[in-house]
């Protein structure tokens, strides 16, 4: 599935820069619309692979390759578009895509001969309904939802807003976007050395929800903490919070489902991993649209400072949620403890009473 997905995406790369000599009207719009779905289609299933894989390769430091894996991804997002300006600045239209395109079909290539291969004569016994039938498993989706949509939830809105309040050039609008997914994408391998180390993953993740809902706040800044002065050194501390509270909120996660999913008797094999995988995708593609979709909306209507005001409470009631929800489940389980086993229940002078019974009757 990777190394079809990273074929199928970029034959589509290249295909797309030769759009331009399709008809005009509707034809053209066609088109462009079926590679770019066809497209898609490759990056989920090579993206959905990829985090199989690495829980498969790497079961003991899911963590920590995931966030070198995040890296990449947010180093990919802040390099794509200038690579692609510069390409097309060089050379025009076609030149961007076929040189992308063409690197994926070599990564394809590549990956074919290198990749370790799974052993697909295992019976398959994973089920996506008894994944989803896990209550912390349901959760951690929700963090995953929450982290994205603030990823994307300035899309739409935080340009307008910094030249409307600083006037600052495109450039430096441009430089102000980059600070967030940047620090995300810093501070991602050291989180998740955290989390393999300590295997704080439930605690991190409720303080990533808290963390983030703190920095737009302050990126607002809220009509509710009118003692915040709408500042530029404010708005850039905001930044660095929310890069670092969204990798708070995002990293641990796939290992925690790993981890929910292993407690609760699914088969520790590639199946599981790939179902996690594609859960993990769909849900953070979710957030993606449903981010930027609320962002545009709620600023329209309410104006910037109410718009990340909403989101921060969001963020608020998905941290308190996931928090009383392990709160409760530590309660529970350190009762259990308490109790102890039905052996440890049992009268500690039965066996002895058992013993002189049966002594008394044979000697009778």
């Amino acid at each position: 599935m990777f190394v079809s997905g990273v074929f199928v995406g970029g034959i589509c790369s290249i295909l797309f820069g030769f759009l331009d000599q399709c008809p005009d009207g509707i034809v053209y719009v066609v088109m462009c619309f079926l590679t770019r779905i066809i497209e898609a289609l490759g990056c989920s299933m090579f993206t959905t692979a990829s985090f199989a894989i690495i829980a498969g390769e790497f079961p003991n430091e899911v963590a920590i390759v995931f966030g070198l894996l995040e890296t990449f991804n947010g180093f990919g997002f802040m390099v794509g578009p200038p690579l692609g300006g510069a390409l097309y600045e060089a050379a025009g239209y076609k030149l961007p895509f076929m040189v992308m395109g063409g690197f994926l079909v070599l990564c394809a290539v590549a990956a074919f001969f290198f990749l370790p291969k799974p052993d697909d004569q295992l019976p398959h016994t994973g089920s996506m309904t008894r994944l989803l039938s896990i209550p912390s498993i349901l959760l951690s989706c929700l963090t995953i939802c929450m982290a994205a949509a603030a990823l994307g939830f300035l899309d739409p809105t935080y340009a307008g807003h910094l030249d409307d309040q600083f006037s600052l050039t495109p450039f430096w609008i441009g430089m102000m976007f980059l600070i967030g997914p940047g620090i995300y994408a810093l501070s991602a391998p050291v989180l998740g050395n955290l989390v393999d180390k300590k295997g704080w993953t439930k605690s991190m993740m409720c303080a990533g929800c808290f963390v983030t809902a703190l920095s737009y706040i302050l990126l607002g800044p809220s009509p509710l903490a009118s003692f915040i002065d709408t500042e530029l050194w404010i708005a850039i501390v905001a930044q660095i919070i929310m890069g670092i509270g969204i990798g708070l909120a995002l990293v641990p996660t796939f290992q925690d489902i790993i981890e929910a999913a292993k407690e609760n008797g699914l088969p520790d094999n590639f199946d599981t991993y790939g179902l996690i995988s594609g859960l993990f995708n769909s849900c953070f593609s979710f957030g993606a649209f449903l981010g930027p979709t609320a962002g545009g909306y709620l600023n329209g209507a309410y104006g910037f400072d109410w718009a990340t005001t909403v989101l921060s409470f969001s963020l608020v009631f998905s941290g308190s949620f996931f928090m009383v929800y392990w709160v409760c489940k530590r309660c529970s389980a350190r009762v259990d403890i308490y109790q102890g086993t039905d052996d440890e229940r049992s009268p500690l002078l039965r066996e002895n009473q058992d013993i002189t019974t049966k002594y008394a009757k044979e000697t009778e």
